[in-house]
């Protein structure tokens, strides 16, 4: 069983190396895809450079920056691999990461998602000291896009991270999935206190900022309406809907060629 592992990577050349040399100390690793999302910065060729320094790497380049979804989904339908994890580039793997997962994966096979636990590093003390951090942050670990491991078919079978508009000016797109694949399937979770994880290096404007502040504040992004609340809602009932119709066609029995005759009377 081959695992694959994808980062998108926008204006990251500060950040990409350290998450690099995460990866590829992951002993399950099979390639590790750097996909460039038309950054303007020296992404592209610190990528370029690192794949000629480690024979793991596949470099992508997409012509201009479409967002973290596409980055994503292109990675995805590049790999072959059996299991893909994807990774920000501003985020690193601690050792030993990925192995639970990989083991998880090989005993239950009804499995399409597992989560690694996510560990912050420098959060921010008005986060820290408050008092229901620890449930914030779960939900953040269930919402994120950069600990999810995935079996690539059933990635694709969601339709990869969805691209809708909306997810490109306010980000959530991770966390549209992450709902649909809770309501409809199993998703196995690595949230022990021990386990190794991701390390998520925190920063102004992080987008768990956003989710933070809303959780623990009650402070909500002003430029969010109900109305794309209601659209965000409905992209993760749609995915739902596209799972829910591969369980009817795939729970028939009987397999081969239907004979049809529609009669147009």
């Amino acid at each position: 069983m081959k695992l694959d592992i994808i980062i998108p990577c926008y204006n990251a050349e500060s950040t990409l190396k350290r998450a690099v040399l995460s990866c590829i100390m992951q002993p399950e690793l099979n390639q590790l895809w750097l996909v460039d999302d038309g950054s303007t910065d020296n992404t592209w060729r610190l990528i370029q450079q690192l794949a000629a320094e480690y024979p793991q790497i596949r470099a992508e380049r997409l012509p201009e920056n479409g967002g973290v979804a596409r980055a994503r989904n292109w990675g995805a339908l590049q790999s072959e691999a059996d299991l893909i994890a994807f990774l920000d580039a501003d985020d690193a793997y601690e050792n030993g990461a990925l192995a639970a997962a990989y083991f998880s994966f090989q005993h239950f096979d009804y499995l399409g998602l597992i989560r690694l636990k996510v560990k912050p590093v420098g959060l921010s003390e008005r986060y820290a000291q408050h008092e229901k951090i620890d449930h914030a942050w779960r939900i953040l670990e269930m919402t994120v896009g950069g600990n999810m491991v995935f079996r690539r078919h059933f990635f694709l079978a969601c339709g990869g991270f969805p691209r809708n508009e909306l997810f490109k000016q306010f980000g959530g797109e991770d966390g549209a999935l992450g709902l649909a694949t809770t309501y409809n399937s199993v998703v196995g979770t690595l949230f022990g206190e021990n386990e190794p994880g991701v390390l998520h290096y925190c920063r102004d404007g992080m987008h768990a900022e956003r989710l933070l502040e809303a959780f623990l504040y009650d402070l909500h992004d002003p430029r969010i309406t109900q109305t794309d609340k209601d659209e965000a809602d409905s992209v993760t009932q749609n995915i739902g809907t596209q799972l829910q119709g591969l369980k009817t066609i795939l729970s028939v029995a009987q397999s081969g060629i239907m004979p049809l005759q529609v009669s147009r009377e």
